[in-house]
């Protein structure tokens, strides 16, 4: 046993470890403490429950799979960017197996609607950047907008369509930006 207090992020780093390798299930209070080299107490100072455990894991993955900030660094056009999100959640796929339809099934029902709350802060984060995205690309006609046809409902689709791409396990979007491109300049 390790003599020295492990880090919340140490003890995050090694869940997200597990979940790459064994998935989201294997994620358990023993199998962590393990993992760490702690006793089993020494990781409930730091996660009162697995629930909490397992939620902490869980936005942990998806912020490493995704954040947007390495997009603040560059200037992509809309569909640039509908790429880069396409290809992060991809390569998250493959690191984490499985992560994205097992994650809300590991928990009780009073524990489902915050794993759904987490992921549904993501999608709103990657919809935050397609929208900026889409306010910044300077080829955006002026009058693809409508009373009908409004933005939301734009990004909204997009994101629908960057999900079912990858649960078909679809090589890339192409088909997809390329709608884009064709909807929007």
């Amino acid at each position: 046993m390790k003599t020295i207090v492990t880090s919340k992020e140490e003890i995050l780093k090694a869940c997200r470890e597990i979940v790459s390798c064994e998935g989201l299930q294997a994620v358990n209070m023993r199998a962590v403490a393990t993992k760490c080299g702690v006793a089993l107490g020494t990781l409930y100072n730091y996660f009162p429950s697995k629930d909490e455990l397992v939620l902490d894991t869980i936005e942990s993955v998806w912020h490493d799979i995704f954040h947007m900030e390495q997009l603040k660094e560059k200037v992509l056009s809309f569909p640039e960017t509908v790429d880069w999100i396409f290809r992060s959640l991809q390569n998250g796929a493959n690191q984490y197996p499985n992560f994205f339809t097992a994650h809300s099934l590991s928990f009780a029902s009073a524990e489902k609607s915050k794993a759904k709350n987490t992921m549904a802060t993501y999608l709103d984060h990657m919809k935050s950047g397609m929208a900026a995205a889409l306010a910044t690309d300077k080829s955006v006609r002026k009058d693809v907008f409508s009373g009908s046809f409004i933005e939301e409902d734009f990004l909204d689709f997009v994101l629908t369509g960057i999900l079912a791409l990858l649960l078909q396990q679809k090589p890339d979007c192409r088909v997809l930006t390329e709608m884009v491109r064709r909807t929007i300049y």
